[in-house]
């Protein structure tokens, strides 16, 4: 929203920009486009790396005036955000592979499809984009024809919907680049809409492969919970009264042998959204495996024991229902388990700070040997 208001602000206010400012936003432009297609090659972001494509393409093919009559600016502008809806749907392929050329033919299309249709001028195509389907009066303030809005505004529902039912970093990006590719079309191949908004749908992926990079440095991809870097410099803030509390998940490679992987990785993704609402304001973090951390910042032992209890029963009292495949542990072959009940219980140790001339990772050693202690009472249960 911040890029939506700026861009629109910006091209009010382009006109007014001395002639060595309209320069340096043109060559921002193409740095711009360059960086961030290098950046999502770097990193694999495919779909950014698509939505880039389809933004130069029409950024040239409006610079140069490449579509041609009013004909080719209308099927221009209805194609765009049709192929961008495309392209958020296609699975992410990788950018060079074979499985990309789909991709690549759709952004092909863009190009040539317009050039082609007016250079042989059927009729249909002229009365399907060109054409009033309502009262002209209510649409005075675009250039644009009802068929292309119409299109145009489907095709805005459409990220709408998907950015609510699928939420992810691509699908807001694609939203995003949509809304300025729609916007441009609109204000049409001036030089100052070319810029400010070829510029703000480039930031919007920008922004995106940043927040990806952020997510994958910290984020456990599994649980959804920040890893241990995120634990590491949230340790390098800390300061004062704290408590860190180490949990295991109780008999865990057990429960793999009998359920599977695939069952194991959904007790941590459970244990995971339980460890999300644990109370007091503990900062859970994954740290390995099937071990995990919590931070109670501000919050001595005898605060924070309350809640890590309150934690324990919680998951130890929710059956854990199993719908897969499972493995006989004695002979390794699959045996059917349907809506098989299991319980699954975790061991809890924790340190604080008080009184204590300690690192943090002091504090989570002393957390870890509570831990072992947790188990040697016999599991289920919070030791100090």
């Amino acid at each position: 929203m911040i890029l939506l208001l700026g861009s629109l602000y910006g091209y009010q206010k382009y006109d007014q920009l001395p002639e060595s400012a309209t320069i340096g936003i043109t060559y921002l432009t193409h740095m711009l486009a360059l960086i961030v297609a290098g950046l999502s090659i770097r990193f694999s972001r495919s779909s950014l790396f698509f939505y880039i494509l389809l933004v130069v393409i029409t950024n040239l093919v409006l610079r140069f005036g490449w579509a041609g009559d009013e004909l080719g600016y209308g099927l221009l502008s209805a194609f765009v955000p049709l192929l961008l809806v495309v392209l958020t749907l296609l699975p992410d392929r990788g950018i060079i592979s074979v499985k990309a050329i789909p991709a690549y033919a759709i952004l092909l299309l863009v190009s040539v499809l317009p050039t082609v249709v007016v250079m042989t001028s059927p009729a249909w195509t002229t009365q399907l984009v060109l054409s009033d389907w309502l009262p002209p009066q209510y649409f005075d303030w675009t250039s644009q024809s009802q068929s292309v809005l119409i299109v145009s505004f489907a095709a805005l529902y459409v990220m709408l919907t998907l950015s609510i039912l699928n939420p992810s970093l691509h699908v807001s990006a694609g939203f995003g680049v949509l809304f300025m590719l729609v916007i441009q079309l609109h204000f049409g191949d001036r030089g100052g809409s070319l810029n400010v908004f070829t510029s703000a749908a480039l930031l919007m992926c920008l922004y995106a492969i940043m927040q990806e990079t952020w997510r994958m440095a910290y984020i456990d991809e599994l649980t959804g919970l920040p890893g241990r870097r995120a634990l590491r410099e949230k340790f390098q803030k800390i300061s004062g009264s704290y408590t860190v509390a180490m949990l295991d998940v109780d008999h865990f490679k057990k429960f793999n042998d009998t359920f599977g992987h695939d069952a194991g990785d959904a007790v941590l993704r459970m244990i995971a959204s339980k460890m999300t609402r644990v109370t007091g304001g503990g900062l859970p973090y994954r740290y390995g495996g099937e071990e995990f951390s919590i931070v109670f910042t501000g919050k001595g032992s005898r605060e924070s024991v309350r809640h890590l209890e309150a934690l324990r029963e919680e998951i130890a009292n929710k059956p854990f229902i199993i719908r897969r495949i499972g493995r006989r542990a004695n002979d390794n072959r699959t045996a059917p388990v349907e809506n098989n009940s299991v319980q699954v219980t975790v061991s809890i140790g924790f340190a604080d700070s008080i009184g204590k001339e300690s690192t943090p990772w002091d504090i989570l050693k002393r957390a870890d040997q509570a831990l072992y202690r947790a188990k040697g009472k016999g599991r289920n249960c919070v030791s100090e």
